[in-house]
């Protein structure tokens, strides 16, 4: 929170009176909405587990989930993003926000893990997540052999009308949970969306029927960070709105917690960080 002041804390039962104001401020200003947003959090509950590996701790994130997103349960359903396809077409994110701040942070991110990457074109990679399709536009038009997971079905068709990469890329609509291959991967990677993982720990160990045993995966702008509990749902401004308005899940995970459990489903990460720029331009680089 650097450059700002501590948030505030609210309860469960003002939060939908703050993403309210919250909806009014993005409907005119992208950068006032999160300003707004960064302003407050909400304090997790106190009966949490000791053991971030047990099926108690995991019952435990999930009960906190239904209480803020305020649904009873959770699907890969709920990943699902509004938004104008034929709009997005010609002014995809992070363009459609208008924002020069957001706009700057994802193009110096995503020339960051392209930097990052250490491989050359045509090297086969999965992007976890795609999304707009960003970065994988970007990696299929360097030449590089693309497969994009993506959950959103309007995400996929965006992603094949905006590319123009042709045979070099492949979408595939479904979760990253169920995704198999034939043929595996020099890399793997996650850009702001490993923490949307209902089961990061079965998704590490899948990794490995996915990457070349000598390949590699990327972890980029996710929250990997100093945490008061090892792993769990989010509970900043932003990611409330973002699970209580659309359902999302909005995991962090604590760094040392990461590296524990990437020890644990044998995985060895390096983190990188660009000293200025862009908040998401922070990459771990793991290998077996």
């Amino acid at each position: 929170m650097r450059g700002h002041q501590t948030p505030r804390v609210v309860t469960l039962d003002e939060l939908d009176a703050q993403l309210e104001e919250a909806a009014k401020l993005f409907a005119v200003s992208e950068d006032a909405a999160r300003e707004f947003l960064r302003g407050f959090r909400m304090v997790p509950p106190t009966d949490r587990p000791e053991d971030p590996f047990s099926d108690e701790y995991r019952k435990w994130v999930w009960a906190l989930y239904e209480s803020v997103s305020g649904r009873s349960d959770y699907s890969i359903a709920n990943e699902a993003s509004p938004f104008d396809l034929e709009e997005a077409v010609s002014v995809p994110y992070p363009f459609s926000t208008r924002s020069t701040k957001v706009v700057g942070e994802e193009l110096v991110a995503r020339g960051f893990i392209v930097a990052t990457l250490g491989l050359n074109p045509p090297a086969r990679i999965v992007e976890f997540g795609s999304g707009w399709g960003n970065l994988t536009i970007d990696l299929a038009t360097m030449g590089f052999v693309v497969t994009a997971v993506e959950v959103e079905r309007r995400f996929c068709d965006l992603t094949q009308r905006r590319s123009r990469a042709g045979g070099r890329l492949t979408v595939v609509n479904g979760g990253m949970l169920e995704f198999t291959t034939d043929t595996r991967f020099d890399a793997a990677i996650f850009y702001e969306s490993f923490h949307h993982c209902s089961d990061h720990v079965a998704m590490l160990g899948h990794l490995a029927d996915i990457v070349e045993p000598d390949g590699k995966v990327l972890w980029a702008g996710e929250p990997i960070a100093p945490m008061s509990y090892p792993w769990g749902l989010r509970l900043d401004g932003y990611s409330l709105w973002s699970t209580r308005t659309h359902g999302w899940l909005e995991l962090g995970f604590d760094e040392g917690y990461f590296a524990d459990v990437l020890a644990r489903t044998g995985w060895k990460g390096v983190r990188t960080r660009l000293s200025a720029g862009s908040p998401l331009a922070d990459v771990i680089v793991a290998t077996r």
